[in-house]
């Protein structure tokens, strides 16, 4: 399905392989009559875009067309995890939240002119349908692997996503005078350690996600240093 030929909703998330930082999960309103303008601007999938084109791009695409984004900043995720839920539920709860939202936000015209929901997948459709029981639009929604290069309304949504979660980054970079490593790996655990080490636990789960196993490796560190 050619979906630039569709009025369609898009709607991607950011942040979250990453230790450090937010979820931020967006869906973008793309009618077919701008994606000529979007695609003259250089929106394609944010994966093949440097930090400073996705910056740009959004500051053009929130002026272009509708959309909703939410940030899940770090206490309310792990609260969320620490209640039992699991990051397929957070996703297709979220999902669903920006799709309903992005869909208020239009004229009854453009409502009833909505041919598509495209989803970047991440589950299968019964797990979606298990944590969403009464999705927007169902019979309307398609989870597509790579959808950001299928559909350029996902393309927008995972701009504006990436832009905000890069954002708040930034914020985290300014409060902690340092630069804060990206993703989940040695060098994220080790300066994760230091910021333990400096403040405690409960310091870096405020600013992190408590479920990944990043955590575990921090206090390892700690332990083998002493100062736990």
């Amino acid at each position: 399905m050619n979906y630039d030929q569709l009025n369609t909703i898009g709607s991607d998330e950011a942040g979250v392989g990453d230790y450090f930082g937010p979820m931020t999960v967006c869906a973008a309103h793309v009618p077919a009559d701008k994606v000529a303008l979007l695609k003259e601007l250089g929106v394609k999938d944010s994966k093949n875009l440097s930090n400073g084109t996705v910056d740009k791009l959004a500051r053009d695409i929130i002026h272009i067309i509708p959309y909703s984004l939410v940030i899940l900043d770090n206490p309310s995720y792990n609260e969320k995890i620490d209640a039992g839920w699991n990051i397929v539920k957070l996703k297709a709860v979220q999902h669903d939240h920006c799709i309903r939202n992005v869909y208020e936000k239009l004229d009854d015209g453009a409502q009833q002119d909505v041919q598509a929901i495209v989803i970047d997948q991440f589950t299968t459709e019964n797990a979606y349908r298990k944590y969403v029981p009464d999705p927007f639009r169902p019979e309307l929604i398609h989870q597509e692997t790579k959808a950001e290069s299928k559909s350029i309304a996902v393309a927008c949504a995972s701009i504006l996503a990436r832009s905000k979660y890069l954002e708040q980054m930034e914020n985290l970079n300014r409060n902690l005078k340092t630069t804060v490593p990206r993703g989940a790996s040695g060098k994220t655990d080790a300066f994760a350690a230091k910021i333990a080490d400096r403040h405690g636990m409960d310091y870096l789960d405020n600013m992190t996600k408590k479920h990944f196993k990043s955590r575990q490796k921090v206090m390892d560190l700690l332990r083998k240093k002493g100062s736990m």
